[in-house]
């Protein structure tokens, strides 16, 4: 009585040792060249995998165990892990399409998932003929004739092998897809050919501690306090000539006869400004948080690295900032008029002016043509700790600066300025430095922004 053929009863599924070594190759390819936050990632759900412990594989524990989060990390806002899995799959595609083609095993990170999956990618014609046999068929030599086995073979190279690798072919076909997707979305979002190691050296001089700190980055954004309103007229609560006695203006319940105020507005500098260093803290798979200024305390300053976007005019802690500065935004007018808003040299070297006055800012910032701005790196309330100030005469000065120290490119001019090392190639800068900026504008939108000087601070 002839056997009856059966489909194979497991897949066919690398073994641990061929998954080891997959991932060694992988870890020393020049895709993942010094991409080492992307490497510890890799290793560790692959190896968790391997251990039998898919159910750590979460990604809590991979924030904690590989980027190094505290206790009260909470996913729902800081979205590292997710950023960095992305990363990750386009970085897989690019092996495989490259150094990994003919690699024998494949790695992938299914989206949504953190558990890796493993797959033949060249199967061996030995090991599919072995898994496409027929469970209970007899095979040659074990008491039934040697031409019959050979025909059972034959059927089940013919049906199952042409079967399985259509299979294969399919679930290859539907991860390139995935994989294309993913990688042209990232590219889309980054719009830059700079590989992750070139770009994260490009801006480390300038960016290093706020990208290495222990924490996410505090971006605080100016949310002044007006008085009046926008019909019949609005002015600063609190002038920025007008000397303030506490770090926060008075409750309004102490004061008599207590004015209208508002609290609700922002400039569009500011906004683009968050936008700016957003895109540049995702690209470096940096976690941020955004706060308005009103809400900013001693505290914050102290226990985080800090950006904030705007003026001492807008928001009132940085008029006691921490270190002494030689350029400050500061004001000539009277009573009887608006203040001619400016940026004040402290300390004029040779060539340099004692006042930096923007062009068309009176009587509306519509009809700005030009402004300044300060890249100002200062010392936090903790040594270990730095405030950094990108503020504008006017919100288009604002953003202006933010754009400057976001992008690559000129992030690398302002580095060459700064640069105190002799070194081009080891650039160092100094630990506290004011930047001043020229912008020019052309219809509410900074079109040039150029460096004019700086000044080291002691």
């Amino acid at each position: 009585m002839v056997n009856t053929l059966h489909p194979p009863s497991e897949e066919l599924q690398p073994t641990p040792e061929e998954r080891r070594a997959e991932l060694e190759k992988v870890l020393n390819s020049q895709v993942l060249h010094g991409a080492e936050i992307l490497k510890s990632f890799l290793r560790f759900v692959v190896s968790k995998s391997l251990e039998g412990q898919e159910d750590e594989v979460k990604e809590y524990t991979i924030a904690a165990e590989v980027f190094g989060r505290k206790k009260g990390y909470d996913p729902r806002i800081d979205s590292l892990v997710r950023v960095q899995a992305t990363r990750l799959r386009t970085k897989l595609e690019e092996y495989y399409a490259s150094e990994g083609q003919s690699d024998r095993v494949q790695i992938a990170l299914p989206k949504g998932h953190y558990i890796p999956a493993f797959a033949y990618l060249n199967p061996k014609p030995d090991d599919t003929e072995h898994r496409g046999m027929a469970v209970g068929a007899v095979p040659t030599g074990a008491g039934r004739p040697a031409k019959h086995a050979n025909r059972s073979l034959r059927w089940s190279a013919g049906v199952l092998l042409p079967a399985f690798l259509g299979a294969v072919a399919l679930s290859l076909g539907l991860l390139a897809y995935h994989y294309y997707a993913e990688a042209n979305e990232l590219r889309h979002a980054t719009a830059s050919n700079t590989s992750d190691s070139d770009f994260l050296r490009d801006i480390s001089p300038f960016w290093g501690e706020f990208i290495k700190s222990d924490g996410p980055v505090l971006v605080t954004y100016s949310n002044p306090l007006f008085q009046g309103n926008a019909v019949d007229g609005m002015k600063y609560w609190i002038p920025l000539e007008a000397p303030i006695t506490e770090f926060r203006p008075p409750m309004l319940s102490r004061v008599v006869n207590p004015p209208i105020v508002t609290d609700v507005y922002t400039g569009v500098g500011e906004v683009m400004g968050v936008h700016f260093l957003g895109g540049l803290f995702w690209r470096a798979g940096r976690s941020f948080r955004v706060q308005r200024s009103l809400l900013l305390t001693w505290e914050d300053l102290k226990t985080q690295q800090a950006i904030v976007l705007g003026s001492s005019a807008e928001n009132l802690l940085l008029r006691r900032t921490p270190q002494e500065q030689e350029f400050v935004f500061t004001g000539d007018g009277t009573q009887a008029g608006p203040p001619n808003f400016f940026v004040l040299n402290r300390h004029p070297r040779p060539g340099e002016q004692e006042r930096y006055v923007p062009a068309g800012i009176v009587p509306s910032q519509s009809a700005v043509t030009e402004d300044y701005a300060l890249i100002s790196m200062l010392r936090g309330v903790e040594t270990n700790r730095k405030l950094l100030i990108l503020a504008g005469v006017t919100t288009y000065g604002t953003q202006a600066c933010a754009e400057y120290v976001s992008k690559p490119e000129t992030l690398k001019q302002l580095i060459q300025h700064l640069n105190v090392s002799g070194s081009s190639t080891q650039p160092r800068l100094p630990d506290y430095f004011q930047v001043l900026l020229h912008v020019r504008i052309n219809g509410s939108v900074p079109v040039q922004t150029s460096y004019v000087t700086h000044h080291v601070l002691r």
